[in-house]
């Protein structure tokens, strides 16, 4: 008994000692780049009731540690300059930091496109070589999800060279790479993104609370009992694998032409997965459609194409497999032999969809039978079944998408109260199918950011870049409505919009130019923040249209800057107008007075026009002198 009363005073002291050790956030360390002509907030933890001096350069201040080891001193704004050496001491210990740079910080956040590396970009080998700039410095955060707000994250700082470059943020380094050269002072950028992440999993618990829809999902974090859910979650995930694989529909062989549909309910093709059954689920989903061809069509090699599918697929027409793709951004491009086609056919899909959308969501003219150069289209009410659902299984694949506020709590809390000029974000491709809500998330997102920095610090963004086949007609497409709200956040005051319509990737979503997209947001932050007033940082973006006649006339802001048409013919394109019944068709437009006239001969009283609208509007040309393209926009008259 003795033994052991020892061996636990032992173990308490112990402890007591690590729990008292002096510590600051990661951040906190060797090349880190400082915030110039702001107070500096410096934090951590020690032994409680413990008196601690912090030294950086000239500056020193003192404090003593709360009764919970907690202790913060705010050092006196300082001019960019250095390197210094930043000092912690407490009564046995001293942390000691050099090559401390004052300068300008960043915080660099999204998704993917903003993970996105300097290796993968344009020109990556010329560029990573080039990149000897001492005074850039990056901090990528490491990846880490959290049920709670953490107060430290994991990461280093890293001085800008060709040995060190490749790993960051190509948008950050691009961006940091313009300021740099226009102020040559110290710049910092905290790369603290994920790739694949919906929006509410960068917002607070306290904002995403007023959103009703997920309060059930809050409720399960803040259980005492979440970390056993977890657990059980990956059990029953497993479960839910070996389901796919068993699933019953190629074992009862659905597939086949006598199969009975007639309990099956119907769905939109193409479209991703969205009525109350569909919404929100994982698993394999069958879709089947009836059509027929004419006789003179037989006998022939046909094609088919059905668009994008997420995420994985096998195609059957009448019974016989033409093709199977696994990859939710490939387009499905199948041949059919000569024999297989009839009068009557049926196409039978079985999708695999593994985590979010789920369905055929190319666009619809991606969605064809082609026989000997004649098109019939497949677009309309398919029949579907569900063969598996993990709507059946109680778990949630926990990753950052699985709960609201993971990548904040551990991504962007811990950052919070450190000296920083603004914030540059790069997300909303994982919204695109739902701008009805993001335009409220994203300027909530915004608003709650700067109330915890206690700052309305400049947040410019990059609007979703072109993406997919383009439309061969105008039609409805959910990243021209993620575009558009993501325009409309520009309400909130000191924001900017990067608009990058002009050079994405019909088949990657991840364009590698990420020179220009860095650049544009650099001139929202050298014409707003850093006096270079000349500087044009945006293309025209739309202000109102009224009806002169049969036209209507367009005129825009920021429109200092001559309207350009980027042809050699000087014409417009990318236009489309709408009367009365909503029907969008391609338009004529022209450039006069500095606004844009637009028309359609078929179209009498025009009252809608469009620009740009489409997932992938490759013929937009409309830009100002200065280089930068127009927003995609929609205006109606009565605005």
């Amino acid at each position: 008994m003795k033994k052991l009363l020892s061996l636990t005073v032992c173990l308490l002291f112990v402890l007591s000692q690590i729990m008292a050790q002096l510590s600051v956030p990661s951040f906190f360390s060797d090349h880190m780049v400082l915030q110039r002509e702001k107070p500096i907030n410096i934090w951590g933890t020690a032994s409680a009731g413990e008196r601690i001096s912090v030294t950086l350069g000239n500056a020193q201040k003192s404090t003593r540690t709360d009764k919970n080891g907690k202790w913060s001193v705010s050092l006196p704004p300082m001019q960019a300059g250095g390197p210094y050496t930043l000092n912690v001491k407490s009564l046995k210990q001293t942390l000691s930091f050099t090559d401390i740079l004052i300068g300008e910080v960043w915080i660099c956040s999204g998704q993917s496109n903003m993970e996105f590396r300097l290796r993968s970009a344009n020109h990556a080998t010329e560029e990573v070589a080039a990149a000897n700039y001492p005074q850039i410095r990056s901090f990528n955060v490491i990846q880490e999800m959290g049920h709670t707000p953490k107060t430290d994250l994991k990461g280093k700082w890293e001085v800008c060279s060709p040995a060190s470059a490749s790993d960051f943020s190509a948008v950050g380094y691009f961006f940091a790479r313009e300021l740099y050269q226009k102020l040559n002072i110290p710049i910092g950028f905290i790369n603290s993104s994920w790739g694949g992440t919906d929006i509410e999993t960068w917002m607070s618990m306290e904002v995403i609370e007023h959103f009703p829809k997920y309060e059930k999902s809050l409720a399960r974090m803040r259980s005492s009992e979440f970390e056993e859910y977890i657990k059980h979650s990956d059990k029953v995930k497993k479960e839910f694998e070996q389901a796919i694989i068993n699933e019953p529909g190629e074992k009862e062989k659905w597939y086949l032409e006598n199969t009975s549909t007639e309990n099956w309910k119907e769905h939109i093709v193409p479209s991703l997965w969205s009525n109350e059954e569909l919404s929100g689920i994982d698993g394999v989903v069958w879709f089947t459609y009836q059509f027929s061809i004419p006789v003179n069509c037989l006998g022939q090699d046909a094609e088919l194409s059905l668009g994008t599918i997420d995420d994985d697929d096998i195609t059957w027409v009448n019974g016989h497999e033409v093709g199977r793709t696994v990859g939710y951004d490939l387009k499905r491009l199948y041949k059919i032999p000569a024999e297989v086609l009839k009068e009557q056919n049926t196409i039978t899909i079985k999708i695999s969809d593994y985590r979010g959308g789920g369905g055929l969501y190319g666009p619809k003219d991606e969605v064809y039978l082609k026989v000997n150069n004649r098109i019939f289209p497949l677009c309309d009410n398919w029949k579907y079944k569900v063969a598996v659902s993990s709507a059946q299984y109680d778990y949630v694949e926990y990753g950052p998408n699985a709960f609201p506020s993971l990548l904040f709590n551990a991504m962007i809390h811990p950052l919070v109260g450190l000296g920083m000029k603004g914030v540059i974000w790069y997300q909303g491709e994982n919204n695109a199918a739902r701008a009805n809500e993001y335009i409220d998330l994203f300027p909530a997102l915004i608003t709650d950011w700067r109330s915890r920095w206690n700052n309305e610090f400049p947040f410019y963004w990059v609007q979703l870049a072109n993406f997919m086949s383009p439309a061969k007609q105008p039609s409805e497409s959910h990243w021209a409505n993620l575009r558009d709200t993501q325009s409309k956040t520009l309400a909130l005051p000191h924001t900017g919009q990067a608009v990058i319509i002009d050079i994405g990737e019909e088949n990657d979503i991840h364009p590698r130019n990420k020179q220009d997209v860095g650049k544009r947001l650099a001139l929202h932050a050298l014409h707003n923040d850093y006096g270079y007033n000349s500087i044009v940082c945006t293309g025209p973006i739309f202000q109102s249209v009224k009806r002169i006649g049969d036209a209507l006339e367009v005129t825009f802001n920021a429109c200092d800057e001559q309207l350009v048409a980027r042809n050699k013919y000087g014409y417009l394109s990318g236009f489309a107008i709408a009367g009365a019944d909503g029907k969008y068709q391609w338009a004529q437009a022209k450039i006069e007075n500095n606004k844009v006239i637009v028309w359609n001969k078929e179209i009498q009283q025009p009252v809608s026009v469009r620009y740009a609208w489409g997932d992938n509007p490759d013929d937009a040309n409309l830009y100002n002198a200065a280089g930068l393209p127009a927003s995609p926009f929609e205006g109606h008259i009565s605005q």
